[in-house]
């Protein structure tokens, strides 16, 4: 855990002190909304602002972070992500560029949370829901049996349920109904495990 709080501190420090905006996503923000689990990354998404790019890899090279300035350029070229891996920990980051419409919206509606103890901004409830379900697609071939069996079934299922009373359920359905994922999203808000 103090791994984790150290990689979060040093994230802070880049992040406010380079004028890029990002949002933090995956299983950090599974965790933030009440899914105790493990992970080894941590996804962040930053805005498409190359005129920063150079000061942020001067500063993430400053604090300790393994990053190669072409394979960065090489990774936004081909708009997929970076792993960054840490000096200090076996954690590592995974950065991408924001180029696709929900990256965007993810990041225009990141919200400032507090995550151990470190002001950060990190994907809304909706927006991890949201992004769980386009990375599961359709299960509708899946047996009940087997649902169980996926860890983004089961971040979702837990931080769903964990937070009913705080979903906007009416936003979450209009998004997914723009993704053609529907009837994940049904299949999932009635699961019962």
């Amino acid at each position: 855990m103090a791994e984790l709080e150290n990689i979060l501190a040093r994230l802070g420090k880049i992040f406010s002190s380079v004028r890029i905006k990002y949002v933090i996503v995956g299983g950090i923000a599974v965790i933030h909304y009440g899914h105790l689990r493990t992970t080894q990354d941590i996804d962040v998404i930053i805005e498409d602002d190359q005129k920063n790019f150079p000061e942020l890899l001067k500063l993430l090279k400053k604090h300790d972070f393994e990053i190669n300035d072409d394979d960065f350029y090489q990774s936004y070229k081909e708009k997929s992500h970076i792993t960054v891996f840490d000096k200090k920990s076996y954690l590592r980051l995974d950065i991408k560029v924001a180029s696709k419409i929900l990256d965007k919206e993810t990041l225009k509606n990141a919200i400032k949370e507090k995550i151990f103890n470190y002001e950060l901004f990190i994907a809304s409830l909706e927006y991890v829901l949201i992004g769980k379900i386009l990375f599961i697609g359709k299960i509708d071939d899946i047996p009940d049996s087997e649902l169980l069996e996926y860890q983004d079934i089961l971040d979702f299922l837990t931080i769903y349920h964990a937070n009913t009373d705080q979903i906007r359920e009416k936003f979450l359905k209009e998004k997914v109904l723009e993704i053609g994922l529907e009837s994940t999203l049904d299949r999932l808000t009635s699961f019962k495990f």
